[in-house]
């Protein structure tokens, strides 16, 4: 499955400062849906563990603190420099059966039959060839070894995204625009019809929803506008800014629950396994 709107090298090296920015210095800051992973693919001390797509360091950090010093986790992304900040991260937390790797999905630089288990956490909606990403897992699995693919459910299921894009494009009369590439893979099927055809077997597809606490508005929001908004929020004066932060504020409130803000999730997590 070829995709011409897949997102590359280039873009994510450009990313790399904001999302360093913003990124945890040790533990994360949301461990739920790293947590949710390690639980669905019951992931256990002693066990080889391959992250793709591990960014910052989530969830691969999350991952190795689970496997309680037995085992190993190998954090592998596209952008050396996002690899950069979860090393350090995972000195911040005194990990030490962690390892790393820059690579392509479709070209992954590990020996056949190397992991017990595969994750990667947002990263299959990327790849240009998602089958060819899927059959390389396979090929580094060990027999009996099974992977978790963890994607963004539908668009208008996620406030995280939508609510801050709405609303900044309404205060400055433009058009939303277009569905985020990232929410690609939201529908129910796709994920499963990409690791069958890669020839990976017991195929499932889990629905994941949750909410997260907002514990601090203000912080959560400015996170955001550095990682996808930074370019907008810079070309305008200081008073329009707050103007801007005022109206941002103001759209969390109907997920106002006991004067805490809880934020929709939802995502889909595609279970397949080498027999």
């Amino acid at each position: 499955m070829k995709d011409q709107k897949q997102v590359g090298r280039d873009h994510w090296k450009g990313r790399s400062t904001a999302w360093a920015a913003t990124a945890a210095r040790g533990h994360s800051t949301d461990d739920t849906l790293n947590q949710l992973l390690i639980e669905h693919l019951q992931i256990k001390p002693g066990e080889h563990v391959l992250d793709l797509g591990s960014g910052t360091g989530d969830p691969a950090i999350s991952i190795g603190l689970s496997l309680k010093g037995a085992g190993s986790v190998t954090a592998c992304d596209l952008t050396p420099e996002m690899l950069s900040t979860a090393r350090s991260r995972s000195e911040n937390v005194g990990l030490s059966t962690i390892r790393f790797a820059a690579a392509e999905m479709e070209a992954l630089p590990f020996l056949d039959k190397a992991f017990d288990c595969v994750t990667c956490r947002f990263g299959l909606m990327f790849p240009e060839d998602k089958v060819a990403a899927a059959g390389e897992v396979r090929r580094v699995l060990k027999p009996g070894g099974r992977v978790g693919y963890m994607v963004w459910g539908p668009y208008d299921e996620n406030p995280p995204f939508f609510v801050i894009r709405r609303a900044i494009a309404r205060a400055l009369g433009e058009e939303e625009g277009p569905v985020p590439h990232r929410h690609s893979l939201g529908v129910p099927g796709l994920l499963t019809a990409i690791l069958e055809t890669a020839g990976l077997e017991r195929v499932e597809e889990r629905k994941i929803r949750y909410k997260r606490p907002v514990d601090d508005l203000n912080d959560y929001i400015n996170r955001a506008l550095i990682r996808g908004y930074s370019d907008t929020v810079e070309r305008l004066p200081g008073g329009e800014r707050e103007k801007l932060m005022e109206t941002l504020r103001a759209a969390f409130a109907p997920y106002l629950e006991n004067d805490r803000v809880y934020m929709p999730n939802s995502t889909r997590l595609g279970i397949g396994w080498k027999n």
